[in-house]
């Protein structure tokens, strides 16, 4: 495929034009269907998600984040999840519905930001790429990558506040004065206070729009020292306003620790010295996740170099009746003869779409179109950098994927077509077959989630905690079971993971720690860890099984943790397992451990609370 062309000023091909309603209607058709399909179905019981819900339920019952909790991200996204319990009530239905809201408010930014840069065809496509692939997906065998029940929120309220950003460098553009600015820097200040990637990525891109803008303006040199001053200060607001808050429960470099998030992590390399994370950007086996890279650029170029090729031979002659044709024969072959492994391997070719896209953008003079458009390929390309060689639609790539893959929507169906269309080529015919590629691939990661959702038919809750598990349900839901024949004062701590059942059984872990996996413990430290189970040891303990052969450690107790689990061993007993002995081998299984002092729970009574959670799910939170 030829280097993508910069946007033109008035996109336009032979397609007839659609109601300005169609786009956005669709958009919520398909989300609204999108929302029935997977109630329930997108959170894992066991991993990650549980962790968004218990700190935010820990903060609104009065805890302090860093102080009584351990976490390794910024403070915005717990306490904003905090405060929809507050105003809501504690439930996985308050944040999913919540963040549901939050979808929505990406949607528009998204589709306004596209609109801008393109048309509105291309702003729906881009929309319903972001609601099908990205909102609700879950095509790995865990869920929580998606935007509904995020393993992170920081990342999705990273996104959400960079779009924000972009809405009010647009404004500023569109209106010029400094409000707009300041609004942009304030919601980059907020971005800080999430993750150190879609902070990163957010300023860059907004830096580069500013600049670009105040060029485009011919701006003196006083008017942009007032811009950049007013976009500056406004950015450190946020930040400044989280290290004064927290200082109130805490010393003043602790919560200038906390506000400063995994950057101390990351910028200390501890991250990069796992494997896990040399595998998620593809540095572990680089020779082959390049190759798959150029064998997934080179299917870009098979199939949309001949389209440009046949519809620059079309020339006047293609009319939208070819285009419809056209649509609908290569949707239909490309549906029959494609493997299904073509499709969720084409995001490897991303980094190198979104970089040519960048260079052909940058290469022209900048006009008010071109300057949204490069910050865009900025933008995309900074979140690119952690998985850069394994790109992929899923996994962490549901976030850090997605402004990149809006970007290859807008090149295909709104950029190059114009191109074509104004080179006296058939734009529509080039727009329809880049819509049929689009709509297989998305088909195919729908046709993976539908698989993943049909496994779903545990219920381990109801009311404000539905939640719909897979094979491992009964399991959990037994372990649920026996934690509810014992008195609710008696506190429980999960290891290595598992901090749903915390959430679940609305049982606190006495410790400040949520997680004991090797990222954990090797950012606090196991003897530290250690140290506060000693000082405030939990009644219970749940081992719950965990294989971290991704983190070159597999099982916890034996490859890692030992101190952890010898200190377990010693002080407690175990009482009741739950499926297989955790923590062996490939077999799921939970171990309940009572401390030497504390009182029992039987098989018998687990297996009994068990029957009843089932016929009588929890009330509402």
């Amino acid at each position: 495929m030829p280097a993508p062309p910069a946007p033109a000023e008035e996109p336009a091909t032979d397609l007839p034009r659609a109601p300005g309603w169609l786009g956005p209607a669709l958009i919520v058709a398909v989300g609204t269907g999108m929302l029935a399909w997977t109630w329930g179905k997108l959170a894992d019981p066991l991993v990650d998600f549980g962790r968004e819900l218990y700190v935010p339920w820990q903060l609104a019952r009065g805890r302090v984040l860093y102080a009584d909790v351990a976490y390794l991200n910024g403070p915005l996204s717990p306490y904003l999840n905090a405060l929809w319990f507050r105003l809501f009530g504690v439930g996985i239905r308050t944040l999913v519905l919540c963040n549901v809201a939050l979808v929505a408010a990406i949607v528009v930014l998204l589709y306004r930001l596209v609109e801008e840069v393109s048309d509105r065809l291309t702003a729906a496509a881009a929309g319903l790429t972001f609601v099908t692939l990205f909102a609700f997906g879950h095509v790995t065998a865990v869920g929580n990558y998606n935007f509904v029940a995020p393993y992170c929120h920081e990342l999705t309220h990273g996104l959400l506040l960079a779009l924000a950003a972009f809405a009010c460098l647009g404004r500023h553009g569109r209106t010029g004065g400094t409000i707009p600015v300041t609004g942009a820097g304030a919601a980059v200040g907020l971005v800080f206070l999430t993750k150190p990637e879609p902070f990163l990525a957010a300023s860059l891109a907004s830096l580069v729009w500013l600049g670009l803008a105040l060029r485009a303006s011919r701006a003196t040199r006083r008017r942009a020292a007032t811009v950049l001053g007013a976009f500056l200060g406004a950015a450190l607001v946020p930040p400044l306003v989280a290290v004064a808050l927290l200082a109130g429960s805490m010393p003043a470099g602790e919560a200038l620790r906390g506000t400063l998030g995994a950057w101390p992590w990351v910028l200390g390399g501890d991250a990069s010295s796992l494997e896990f994370y040399r595998e998620l950007m593809g540095t572990h086996d680089l020779a082959a996740n390049l190759w798959a890279m150029g064998r997934a650029a080179s299917g870009y170029g098979a199939v949309l170099g001949s389209s440009a090729a046949a519809a620059l031979a079309l020339g006047s002659r293609g009319s939208w009746r070819i285009a419809v044709v056209g649509f609908l024969l290569v949707s239909i072959f490309l549906g029959a003869f494609s493997v299904p492994s073509m499709w969720l391997e084409a995001p490897r070719a991303l980094p190198l779409v979104t970089l040519g896209v960048g260079v052909a953008v940058s290469g022209r003079r900048l006009g008010p179109r071109r300057t949204p458009a490069l910050a865009l390929a900025m933008f995309a390309l900074a979140l690119l950098a952690k998985i850069f060689f394994n790109v992929h639609a899923y996994h962490y790539g549901f976030a850090l994927a997605m402004p990149a893959t809006v970007l290859l929507v807008v090149t295909l169906v709104g950029w190059v077509p114009a191109a074509i269309a104004a080179r006296g080529g058939s734009g529509g015919f080039f727009r329809a077959v880049a819509l049929a590629c689009l709509l297989v691939a998305v088909l195919t990661h729908l046709e993976v989630t539908a698989r993943r959702l049909a496994g779903k038919r545990h219920p381990l809750s109801g009311g404000a905690d539905v939640l719909l598990a897979d094979a491992r349900g009964p399991v959990v839901e037994a372990a649920l079971g026996a934690l509810d024949g014992v008195d609710q004062g008696r506190s429980l701590a999960v290891l290595p993971e598992g901090v749903m059942l915390n959430y679940l059984s609305r049982r606190a872990n006495p410790t400040a720690y949520t997680n004991f996996m090797p990222p954990e413990l090797a950012f606090y430290g196991e003897e530290r860890m250690v140290a506060a189970l000693d000082a405030a040891a939990p009644d219970y303990v749940a081992l719950v099984h965990k294989d971290t052969r991704e983190y070159g450690a597999r099982f916890f107790g034996h490859d890692y943790g030992r101190r952890l689990y010898a200190w377990v061993r010693r002080n407690y007993r175990e009482v009741a397992t739950f499926g297989a002995r955790p923590l062996h081998d490939q077999r799921f299984g939970i171990a309940l451990l009572r401390r030497v002092d504390g009182a029992t729970v039987s098989r018998a009574t687990a297996e009994r609370r068990a029957a009843a959670r089932r016929d009588n799910p929890s009330p509402e939170g």
